[in-house]
Order: structure tokens, then C-alpha cells, then sequence
């Protein structure tokens, strides 16, 4: 296996960071950058990964197979910890496991970082060092070729350094390959060292005869691991470790939310927030009350869902995690579906349960209820999937929730309309009940369609 760049350059914001970057690393051999603070070597790492695109070269992978993505073949240690403090030790390193497709241990991985006697603890209660460690358990219990690993030592202790040094020598004796960032030493004698803001190549240039030598050591467990695989059992597998890495996914976001709590409580009380100050504003005419009802709960509905819009994928890209998501071997658009899945289970279902409620309190027929409550339940997933392009649109542009529902409020009108059509229209007029609801259900199916593609697209061209 071989990873080289060759004439690499990169522009953030306009300002050129590296030009005129060569290396080669072959299986066994490892690239240590070195350099001051904005050299580069961040950046490096990210245009390695797939994470950023460079303005000038590129980057190739040999000897891994021929569909093989270098993103998909390699770990991307970050300075963040993608790790969710409300579940424990144990449990994020599981997530990461069935979302990546490995297959280790991840009690063997915890024991060999030191974790094992905390792994029932929730990880916000960690230490910065032990957060890494667990962070480093995810290198161990996925097993890749390709580590890229940004300032790996920080946060380390004596201890936990010496650790890192061993896992380290551990892959590269098993035939994969390093490229790491840092400012100190690594413990690996033999690493080739490419200096940032030193053009010279780097494909070969700190290497000893014997890290040489070792490069060309076979790799069977990386390289060879499909070529005996027939298509149609290599599909089963694929379609399996997809259905593994989607339910990983879907059970760590309803597991955070149920832990976290309020979401689900935050968005029912702001929505009886509005259907008791309406009334006020309305006075006491009950009649009245009774025709806007729906428009009422509807309104109400629509607000409630955009608090938690926000947190959708902001607090993914927060820890790190969306880095992660992002290059994973699972379809981003899918990803990203299951993601808003979960956020309506629990925040419009709610929602959709308080409404027959609500409807009593403004004084609506039964049957107006039911069929408000019906709308709601075929138009809020709508809602939540036109706010999953708002939400990552707000995390692209890095302007947090600020932006979001001028970017949504617009697209949810027509949602707002026929919801509210179809809720008077159950009440009698010229307009029966299943036409405006028929067009609420297109409406949501476009939106499941449209919705994941969009921020799928969005998050790839996110810097």
C-alpha cells in the first residue's frame, strides 16, 4: 500500500497555506510533519482525508484494491474527541465501531488504552488525557491501514504517550502506514520527517535503510482482505455493515436525547406557550376561536420545531463527530436521513401526541382534532427535513442558529398551508378532506427525497 501527494497546494480564505508539497509513505513507513503553528499541517492532514480539496495536485492510494477511497481506508485523529459525554466510555466506542464497519473488541481496545475500569462511566466525566485514550481505542477496534493522526500526544501523560508509542509500532510491524502532526517527538525512530514551509520532497528524505526496507513488508489483512470475495457475497457484506453503521446511528441519537433530555419537553411547552397567549390576543369569542384553531396548532407546531433545528448537526460538527460521519463508508444522504429520523421521533412526535390536547383547549370540534392531528403527523416530518437543509447550510456557514429560520420559515409555507387546508377542510366546505392532504403527503415525500441530498451536498463542501 502507497499514499503520495504530489505538488499539493491549498488556499483558506484566500491566503495560500502550502504550495509545492511531495511525499510518498508506503506500508510500514511513517511521515511525521513538523513545523511552527499555521504551517499547515492541519490542513495537510484534512486535504489527506478527503476533508478539504487542494487548490493545486492531489493525493493517490495504491495497492488497496480498485474501488478503494483513501478516506474509507484510513482513521483521522483530530484535536477534537468525537465522543457524546451522556453515554459512556463503553458505549462510544461500540457506536464507533458499528458506524465504521469493524469488527474488534471494543473491551480488548479499552484494555489496551487502560480504559477498561471505566468503561460503565459517561465520558463527560473523563479527563482530557483519558478522553484521548479513548480516542486512540477507536484506531485499535477499527482496524484501518491509513492512520492520520493530528497532535496525537496532546493531553497524554507519561504514561499514555508510552502507549500511544506501542499501538503505533504495533500498526506499522503489522503493515500500515502513519502520517502524523506534532510538535514533539512520536517515539518512532525510523518516521520520515517532512518539514512544513520546506517545499523539498519528502519520499524518502529522514528514512532509514531499514524503514526502507520494511515499506515493501506485505499487508495481506489491508490490501488483500476483498480480492477473494465474490461480488455477491462482498454486496451482502456491504449491505450489512450499511445496516449497522444506519441502526448504530439512529440508537446513539435517540439514546442522547432521551439521556439529554428537553428537547422533546422544550418543544411541547413553547408550542402551549402559543396556543394559551393566542386566546388572549384573539379575546373571548369561542367561535373565533374554533376557525383559527387549526391555523393555531399549526403555527404553534411550525415553531416549536425549529428550537432544536439548531442542534441537528451543530453539535456533531461541536465534538468532531461530523468529520468522521462525513468521510464514513455509509452514503452521507442516508446518514444524514437517519439523523433527522431520530430528531422528529423525538421532537415532532411529541409534538403530534400534545396536539388532540391543545385542540381541546381552543374550543375545536372532535373531528377538527382528529384531522388536525393527522396533518401534523403526515407534514411535520416535512418540517424537520426542509430544517435539515437549514441546519446544515447554518453549520456550513458556521453562523450557528441565527440563520436558520430565515432559511426555513420561507420553505415551510407551503407545508403551513395545505396543513392548515386540510385541517378546515375536514370541518366542511366546498373542498374535501384528502385533497390539500394529499398534497401535504407529496410534500413531505419531496422533502424526504430532497431534504438528505441537499445537506448531504452541503456538508461536502463544507471547509
Amino acid at each position: 500500500m502507497l499514499v503520495a501527494g504530489t505538488s499539493l497546494a491549498c488556499m483558506r480564505g484566500g491566503l495560500p497555506i502550502f504550495r509545492d508539497v511531495n511525499f510518498t509513505v508506503t506500508a510500514g513507513e511513517a511521515l511525521v510533519l513538523t513545523g511552527p503553528n499555521g504551517s499547515g499541517k492541519t490542513t495537510l492532514l484534512r486535504v489527506i482525508g478527503g476533508l478539504l480539496r487542494p487548490s493545486e495536485g492531489g493525493v493517490t492510494l495504491e495497492g488497496a484494491g480498485p474501488d478503494a477511497v483513501l478516506a474509507e481506508e484510513a482513521h483521522y485523529l483530530a484535536h477534537l474527541d468525537p465522543l457524546k459525554p451522556s453515554l459512556t466510555v463503553a458505549e462510544n466506542l461500540t457506536f464507533w465501531t458499528k458506524f465504521m464497519g469493524g469488527a474488534g473488541a471494543a473491551d480488548e481496545a479499552l484494555a489496551a488504552v487502560r480504559l477498561e475500569r471505566l468503561a460503565q462511566l459517561p465520558a463527560g466525566y473523563l479527563s482530557a488525557g483519558q478522553r484521548r485514550r479513548l480516542s486512540l481505542a477507536r484506531l485499535l477496534a477499527v482496524r484501518r491501514p491509513i492512520w492520520l493522526l493530528d497532535e496525537p500526544t496532546a493531553a497524554l501523560d507519561a504514561a499514555g504517550q508510552v502507549i500511544l508509542a506501542d499501538i503505533m509500532r504495533q500498526h506499522l510491524a503489522s503493515g500500515g502506514l502513519i502520517i502524523a502532526a506534532t510538535h514533539g517527538p512520536l517515539g518512532l525512530e525510523d518516521a520520515k520527517t517532512l518539514e512544513m514551509g520546506d517545499t523539498r520532497s519528502a519520499a524518502g528524505e529522514g528514512a532509514s535503510p531499514s524503514a526502507q526496507t520494511r515499506g515493501h513488508a506485505p499487508s495481506p489483512d489491508f490490501s488483500l482482505r476483498s480480492k477473494s470475495t465474490s461480488p455477491r457475497k462482498r454486496g451482502e457484506v456491504e449491505a450489512s455493515s450499511l445496516s449497522r453503521s444506519l441502526g448504530a446511528i439512529l440508537a446513539r441519537d435517540l439514546k442522547v436525547a432521551w439521556r439529554v433530555g428537553g428537547g422533546a419537553l422544550m418543544g411541547v411547552l413553547f408550542f402551549l406557550a402559543v396556543v394559551t397567549l393566542v386566546p388572549f390576543a384573539l379575546g373571548p369569542d369561542l367561535g373565533l376561536l374554533r376557525r383559527v384553531g387549526p391555523a393555531i396548532l399549526w403555527i404553534g407546531a411550525l415553531l416549536a420545531s425549529l428550537l432544536a433545528l439548531d442542534r441537528l448537526l451543530a453539535v456533531d460538527q461541536e465534538d468532531g463527530s461530523l468529520d468522521l460521519i462525513v468521510t464514513a463508508s455509509a452514503p452521507l444522504e442516508l446518514v444524514v436521513a437517519i439523523k433527522a429520523i431520530a430528531h422528529w421521533l423525538t421532537t415532532g412526535v411529541p409534538l403530534v401526541i400534545a396536539a388532540p390536547l391543545f385542540g381541546v383547549m381552543l374550543n375545536i370540534e372532535p373531528a377538527a382534532i382528529g384531522a388536525v392531528t393527522t396533518t401534523l403527523l403526515v407534514g411535520t416530518p416535512a418540517l424537520t427535513f426542509i430544517g435539515l437543509i437549514g441546519a446544515a447550510l447554518s453549520v456550513a456557514l458556521r453562523r450557528g442558529g441565527i440563520l436558520l429560520p430565515i432559511l426555513v420559515l420561507p420553505l415551510t409555507v407551503p407545508v403551513l398551508i395545505f396543513g392548515v387546508a386540510a385541517a378546515n377542510a375536514a370541518r366542511g366546505g366546498p373542498v374535501g378532506f384528502g385533497t390539500p392532504l394529499t398534497i401535504l403527503c407529496a410534500l413531505t415525500l419531496m422533502s424526504l427525497v430532497v431534504g438528505p441530498f441537499a445537506a448531504a451536498a452541503t456538508l461536502r463542501h463544507m471547509e
